[in-house]
């Protein structure tokens, strides 16, 4: 075929077109021109907490205006102050980027640009697939294109730091970059008050500390930021994926607005799709959206049905996390491709995480109907009860 297939595709192990979706649903048709409706419990990489084609967030049903080079809609400035007030971030501000890897890159920038040094990174960290972001990235390295010669001379500008670990050099570290809850690592939350007392004492330190929540945020893991959720201050915020619940890639860089100070001349990244009314457009809705509903409430709806449904009892399971409406685990004496597989068999779409892929991730959107859920909880509970009965024969 001509069609260059996405790697991770393999996983499912079978090869089907997407024919449409629906709040939870994904409607996949094999190559026999074969229909059949499968509930999306991994929200495409949270890119759509508030799920697919939400009527509710429809930005481009009367599109008035596209592109242009250095002028932003009014709905920008007006996202801007939602998010910042959100937050509860006075003297940050927010610069505009073209998805995550673009604001990773923004925020290492701003970094160096204030303080020379190294940046530091975590074990099991997953940042993006641009050139600086690989290389403070740890886990499915070897899946990128971007792993080269010239990777390995990033990298040397790049310090890895165990979580847990505590004699940090700071004095040569210019940024310290971190996912609160680790995302492509299986959906892994860091210890909170080893993150909490280590991003004070950078910051004690003069590094910059940048909370990567392009993955983890807009309530994922139930909270619009799970750093200022821990109480956690940090320099840089970002923010993507489902900051527009997947309708355009854009992402937020909030930065503490006296870094600037310490940059000469004005502090900007400017590319082709900056400035888009797309991506601004899809902001506002689903900020719109979040100030319609009840985020907090559905998280811990779902939280709960998780808690009254899944077998945390069952003996092959390992590392245990329950982070809002988010699970996770890894599974002992069977592969997890094996029960992502068997549950896609079942009409239920799961993923993996985790360096070797033995963790499962089973997250879905916040709009999604509660007996589905229930269904959906239940079938992967039968598929791993079964997988669990054979691993001990």
């Amino acid at each position: 075929m001509s069609l260059s297939v996405f790697d991770e595709k393999s996983i499912y192990g079978a090869d089907y077109y997407l024919a449409g979706s629906k709040n939870e649903f994904l409607i996949l048709e094999d190559r026999e021109g074969r229909r059949k409706h499968y509930i999306d419990c991994m929200s495409a990489y949270a890119s759509v907490n508030f799920g697919h084609c939400n009527p509710d967030i429809a930005p481009f049903r009367e599109l008035r205006s596209d592109i242009a080079a250095c002028f932003y809609p009014k709905e920008a400035e007006q996202y801007a102050q939602w998010l910042l007030g959100k937050l509860k971030a006075p003297g940050y501000e927010l610069l505009f980027q073209v998805g995550g890897s673009m604001a990773v890159s923004t925020a290492l920038s701003i970094g160096q640009r204030v303080r020379e040094g190294k940046i530091a990174y975590l074990r099991g960290s997953f940042h993006g697939l641009g050139l600086d972001a690989l290389a403070v990235t740890s886990v499915h390295k070897n899946f990128a294109l971007q792993q080269t010669s010239l990777l390995g001379e990033l990298e040397k500008h790049c310090i890895e730091i165990e979580p847990g670990q505590t004699d940090i050099p700071w004095e040569t570290i210019s940024t310290f970059i971190y996912e609160p809850v680790q995302g492509a690592n299986g959906y892994i939350p860091l210890p909170a008050k080893w993150l909490t007392d280590t991003a004070a004492e950078a910051r004690r330190h003069g590094v910059i500390v940048v909370s990567d929540e392009i993955q983890c945020g807009f309530y994922r893991h139930g909270h619009l930021s799970v750093s200022c959720h821990l109480g956690i201050e940090a320099d840089v915020y970002l923010f993507s994926k489902s900051m527009t619940n997947g309708l355009y890639p854009f992402s937020a860089v909030v930065y503490r607005g006296s870094l600037k100070e310490s940059i000469p001349g004005s502090l900007f990244l400017a590319h082709t799709f900056q400035t888009s009314s797309l991506g601004c457009f899809a902001a506002m809705a689903v900020a719109e959206y979040i100030d319609a509903s009840r985020p907090e409430e559905l998280c811990g709806e779902i939280e709960a049905l998780i808690r009254e449904h899944f077998p945390f009892e069952l003996p092959l399971l390992r590392d245990v996390h329950l982070t809002g409406p988010t699970l996770s685990f890894e599974v002992e004496g069977v592969s997890g491709k094996s029960i992502v597989q068997q549950c896609l068999e079942r009409g239920i779409l799961i993923f993996t995480g985790g360096p070797a892929g033995q963790r499962i991730r089973f997250a879905p959107p916040l709009t999604i109907e509660k007996t589905n859920l229930v269904y959906a909880i239940k079938q992967l509970a039968d598929v791993l009860t079964h997988a669990g009965a054979v691993h001990t024969l």
